[in-house]
């Protein structure tokens, strides 16, 4: 149930099987989820010998340690943590913001058309 928790939802409810009507499960409007993805930016290229993504900072920081989430129509959706990057080519840097060009290290290999999500916590 936690784990369900985290995604997009209005609650969890017994519903029909039980007798309930609609309308009866969820007081609040809206998704009760307790994570939600906030869009970073946008790939841009993939080192394929060394295994290095490059993205596009255009709305959101992000920093070393954030759990991100890659998706695109051919990568599918990867989630995995921020354990090193670089800033405009700067070994080093913690947080990247807006207009900065980052570059890490994946498992799998990152199109133009991939998008940069951080997973944060719903307040």
């Amino acid at each position: 149930m936690k784990q369900l928790e985290t995604v997009y939802n209005r609650a969890f409810w017994d519903g029909y099987y039980l007798g309930q009507k609609l309308g009866e499960w969820s007081d609040t409007s809206g998704s009760n989820a307790t994570q939600k993805k906030v869009y970073v930016g946008k790939g841009r290229t993939f080192y394929a010998k060394s295994n290095i993504a490059e993205f596009l900072i255009e709305a959101y920081d992000v920093n070393v340690g954030d759990r991100v989430l890659i998706q695109g129509p051919t990568t599918g959706s990867q989630e995995m943590i921020l354990e090193g990057m670089q800033v405009d080519q700067k070994p080093g840097d913690l947080k990247a913001s807006k207009s900065d060009i980052i570059t890490f290290k994946t498992d799998f290999r990152i199109r133009p058309s991939d998008k940069l999500y951080k997973i944060v916590e719903n307040n």
